[in-house]
C-alpha cells in the first residue's frame, strides 16, 4: 500500500499533522491513531515510526533506505509491533517493552519505537502495564497505539496520547477504487467492509496467502445464503454443521464469514425499510431473504457480538453453531 499517497489524498489533516512535527522536532512521545472498521491503521504507524527512524525522509519514509527496508523485514531490533487484529495484547508484551527499551538502543540512532495495534483488544493487565509506562516515557521513546473504537478506551491512556482521528472514506469510493484497479466488484462490495481504501483491496486479492481465506469464506457465505434462501432451518442446520464447519477453521477465515453475514443482514434491514442494500451485487436474494427470515434484527446483535468474540480464545466451529441456531430460531 503506498501509505503517503493514500495520507496526501485522503487524510490530508493527519499527514500535515505529522509532518510538521517531525519536522520542527516536536514528535509527541504517543499517539493514538483511532478510524473506523477497515481503516489501514497499522499501515499507517508503521509508515509514521519509519518516517521517525529513516535515513533520508522527505518529509516522510523514503522506502527505500536501509532503515526503512530494516523495518519492513522486520529486522530492527529497536522497533517492536504488538498486532490485536491477530490475537490479545497480553503483559507480556508490555513486559517485552519495558525490558527492552529500559537497556540502552541497539541502533546508533538511539530511537525506539513500539506499536500497539487496536488496543482494545489488551487484557486489562496489559492496559494497566502500558498506562504506567506512558506516564514515564523515555528519552527518544515514540509510542504508536491504534484502536477502531476510541471510546471504549480509557480517558487516562487518551489523556497521555496525540490523538489523530482518521476520516471515514466512503466506501462507493472505496468499490469503485478497487472496481479500477480491476477487483471483481462482488469481492470489492465485501473487503470495502474490511479495508477502508481501493488499493488495499487491490493487495489483498493479488496476495495469495491472505486471498485464499477471503475466497474461502467467501464461497460459504454464497453458498449459505443460498441455502438459507433454498432451504428450510433443518437443512441449513445440516449444511452449516457439515460443511461450513469444516472450512472455516481460522480465525482469520471466521472474522471474514461472520462479518459478511453482518453486511447481509444490515442490508435486510436496509430493504425492509425500503433503502438501498450495500451489496448491491447481493441484492435479488437479500430482498428474498427478508421476507423469508424471522429475528433479522436479533440475529444481526448476534453476529455482531460473535464478531467481537472472535478475538477470544472461542471454540469456532460452537460459535458459527451458535449463530444458525439463533438465525433459524422458532417464532
Amino acid at each position: 500500500m503506498q501509505v503517503e499517497k493514500y495520507l496526501k489524498k485522503y487524510q490530508p489533516v493527519i499527514y500535515q499533522t505529522f509532518v510538521n512535527s517531525l519536522q520542527k522536532g516536536q514528535l509527541s512521545h504517543a499517539y493514538l491513531i483511532s478510524g473506523t472498521n477497515g481503516s489501514p491503521l497499522l499501515d499507517i504507524a508503521k509508515f509514521f515510526a519509519k518516517s521517525i527512524l529513516c535515513d533520508d525522509p522527505s518529509p516522510l519514509a523514503c522506502n527505500s533506505c536501509i532503515t526503512c527496508l530494516r523495518v519492513d523485514d522486520d529486522n530492527y531490533p529497536d522497533f517492536f509491533v504488538f498486532d490485536g487484529s491477530k490475537s490479545t495484547i497480553k503483559k507480556d508484551a508490555v513486559t517485552t517493552i519495558e525490558s527492552s527499551f529500559g537497556k540502552k538502543a541497539f541502533e546508533n540512532k538511539g530511537i525506539r519505537i513500539y506499536i500497539l495495534h487496536l488496543i482494545e483488544n489488551m487484557t486489562i493487565e496489559a492496559i494497566n502495564s502500558i498506562l504506567k509506562f506512558l506516564e514515564e516515557p523515555g528519552q527518544q521513546i515514540y509510542a504508536f497505539l491504534t484502536t477502531n473504537n476510541e471510546n471504549s478506551i480509557l480517558p487516562t491512556i487518551i489523556s497521555r496520547c496525540q490523538v489523530l482521528r482518521m476520516k471515514l472514506i466512503d466506501k462507493n469510493i472505496v468499490i469503485n477504487d478497487a472496481v479500477s484497479f480491476g477487483v471483481d466488484k462482488k469481492d470489492a462490495e465485501l473487503l470495502s467492509y474490511f479495508y477502508n481504501d481501493g488499493e488495499l483491496i487491490k493487495e489483498i486479492i493479488d496476495d495469495q496467502e491472505n486471498n485464499e481465506v477471503f475466497f474461502a469464506a467467501k464461497k460459504c457465505f454464497e453458498d449459505v445464503i443460498q441455502v438459507m434462501d433454498e432451504s428450510d432451518k433443518d437443512a441449513l442446520i445440516y449444511y452449516v454443521q457439515g460443511s461450513i464447519s469444516n472450512q472455516i477453521k481460522s480465525k482469520e477465515a471466521c472474522r471474514y464469514f461472520i462479518n459478511m453475514l453482518v453486511m447481509a443482514f444490515e442490508d435486510m434491514i436496509a430493504i425492509s425499510n425500503e433503502k438501498q442494500p450495500f451489496l448491491e451485487s447481493y441484492a435479488t436474494i437479500l430482498e428474498h431473504l427478508s421476507t423469508k427470515l424471522s429475528h433479522i434484527s436479533e440475529s444481526l446483535i448476534e453476529l455482531l457480538r460473535c464478531a467481537t468474540a472472535i478475538n477470544t480464545n472461542v471454540n469456532i466451529t460452537l460459535l458459527i453453531d451458535h449463530v444458525f441456531y439463533t438465525i433459524t430460531k422458532e417464532d
